[in-house]
């Protein structure tokens, strides 16, 4: 399963920008990022479209995710409006795609479910990176970035938390994957490995987060994982 997560806008598109000059590129960026790793840690091959504050052209974006066989393909924004007190959250699906369409009604329901904002729906246009992907596409707009108490929302760690949380769980849910946060860990290790890994990701011992503890190791995981227990026993 590989699923493309687009930050919408980037480097010198901002996107919309608040009362208070807030820009909707870094907002979509820090939501897209945790949404890879929340995918990332569920088996999924997430990537995204840019992983940094630069500019990536809307077709280079549905070329990337066209040419490297895509299975999904989710564009996150904020949105914004002429009336400042333009309120809520809506997900766009591509007319007639039916896969799309319940993309987005898994994703829109998680989501209003987690940040509380209005429902405004599932909605249908013919945005490019909806039109133009081989792939089921959907495109989230969390928040009214221009709204000044969205804004506000937007601004708090814990509110983009809970969108991230939102968007995750309705990806994961329409994929039919059961979400486990970070206190599920241990669900997902052997019995007979358990008192190890607490162990090992003690505070004191620092040698791993714990996550993804069946994925193969990496030689640089290994190395910093070696590098920790040294500087363990050598304090």
């Amino acid at each position: 399963m590989k699923i493309y997560i687009d930050p919408g806008h980037g480097g010198s598109d901002s996107g919309a920008i608040g009362p208070t000059g807030l820009k909707e590129k870094d907002i979509n960026l820090s939501i897209a990022a945790k949404v890879g790793q929340i995918l990332q840690k569920h088996g999924i091959g997430a990537i995204l479209t840019r992983q940094d504050d630069s500019r990536v052209e809307l077709a280079d974006r549905v070329k990337t995710a066209n040419n490297n066989g895509a299975d999904y393909f989710i564009s996150i924004h904020t949105n914004s409006a002429s009336n400042p007190a333009a309120t809520g959250t809506e997900t766009f699906a591509f007319p007639n795609s039916a896969l799309g369409t319940k993309l987005a009604d898994a994703v829109q329901k998680s989501l209003v479910n987690e940040i509380g904002l209005a429902n405004r729906g599932v909605k249908h246009r013919d945005f490019f990176v909806l039109k133009n992907t081989k792939m089921p596409a959907i495109l989230v707009e969390t928040a009214f970035i221009n709204n000044p108490g969205e804004e506000k929302l937007l601004k708090d760690q814990n509110f983009l938390d809970k969108a991230v949380t939102g968007i995750s769980k309705g990806i994961l849910t329409f994929l039919g994957i059961e979400y486990k946060d970070d206190n599920d860990k241990d669900d997902n290790i052997s019995s007979w490995a358990r008192d190890a890994m607490k162990w090992a990701t003690d505070k004191e011992a620092n040698l791993t987060d714990g996550s993804m503890p069946k994925e193969p190791v990496s030689l640089e995981r290994l190395i910093t994982i070696l590098y920790r227990y040294h500087n363990l026993f050598n304090r």
